[in-house]
């Protein structure tokens, strides 16, 4: 083999080898908008939540203090469904929120 098929070999491995390293940061980077639990926004003020949707006839099915942590899956209207810090999904109030920066 020549030496410049050699440095070919070479050039498109470390292409390869950057390309990966570039993966890795910027999927660092797009979780660079979570805490290391991967929180995304924090509860402003103690409010209620509900566990089966966010119009129900019935009493809430219980209050987030403020400051908790928790992981925003979907934001609709007036409510938001969040992740709490024990794995379970709740609807809480959107204005009850706040982006973790």
């Amino acid at each position: 083999m020549s030496a410049a098929h050699d440095f070919k070999r070479v050039s498109s491995t470390a292409v390869i080898v950057l390309a990966c390293v570039l993966l890795v940061a910027a999927a660092l980077l797009l979780a660079g908008c979570q805490t290391g639990d991967g929180a995304t926004h924090s509860v402003m003020n103690e409010t209620s939540f509900y566990l089966d949707g966010p119009q129900q006839a019935r009493p809430p099915d219980g209050v987030l203090a403020a400051g908790m942590k928790v992981t925003l899956v979907e934001a609709s209207g007036n409510y938001a469904l969040v992740t709490l810090p024990d794995d379970r999904r709740a609807y809480v109030a959107a204005d009850s929120l706040a982006e973790l920066r």
